[in-house]
């Protein structure tokens, strides 16, 4: 009889404390509506109070919208949620001063993930590995991203690419100047530094 009212005591408690952190979790969560697609992996959300977000969706990169599949992913993106209401799981902020969300929409079969369904058509990337089944249909199918082999390149290291090369052209156009400008230049540095 012990046994019984123990193991009782403890599976309450465990449901008890269950339900407690669901409701922690779920505390930031809230509805709003999608406003402006940004590109496929941004978007601005209105909530209730008509408060604007500026929100990163986590869990998918999507092609940059100067890469092959930009544009596209952001006509997915904003054919999937452009104007609707959707649910915010907001998870922090990224050092562009955006939110990072989690975003599912209501469906027949109930909440859908955002990223999933974008990565699953081919249309993002995932990213930090959460949706990689979701990716690895995608690129069985090639769907969007995965149509193209020349076309793979990961926006984060196109980004990394662009930065680089933005770098190398600065550094190559100050050593294009002519040598009484970089002249000039160091000795207003040297004043501002002294």
């Amino acid at each position: 009889m012990n046994n019984k009212f123990y193991y009782a005591l403890v599976t309450a408690l465990a449901l008890f404390f269950c339900a407690v952190a669901y409701c922690f979790a779920q505390e930031g969560t809230y509805m709003g509506t999608c406003v402006r697609v940004i590109d496929g992996d941004t978007i601005t959300v209105a909530d209730e109070g008509q408060n604007l977000h500026r929100i990163r969706i986590i869990g998918l990169d999507a092609p940059e919208l100067a890469q092959p599949y930009g544009r596209a992913a952001k006509e997915a993106l904003a054919g999937l949620i452009l104007h609707k209401e959707i649910h915010v799981l907001p998870a922090g902020v990224d050092k562009y001063d955006r939110e990072l969300a989690v975003l599912r929409i209501d469906s027949v079969v109930g909440q859908v993930d955002v990223a999933e369904m974008m990565i699953s058509n081919g249309h993002a990337f995932s990213y930090g590995g959460q949706h990689y089944k979701a990716q690895e249909y995608a690129a069985e199918r090639h769907l969007g991203v995965w149509s193209d082999v020349r076309y793979q390149e990961r926006p984060w290291l196109y980004r990394r690419r662009m930065a680089l090369s933005q770098e190398a052209h600065h550094e190559l156009a100050v050593w294009c100047l002519p040598r009484e400008k970089v002249e000039a230049i160091a000795k207003r540095l040297g004043k501002l530094i002294a």
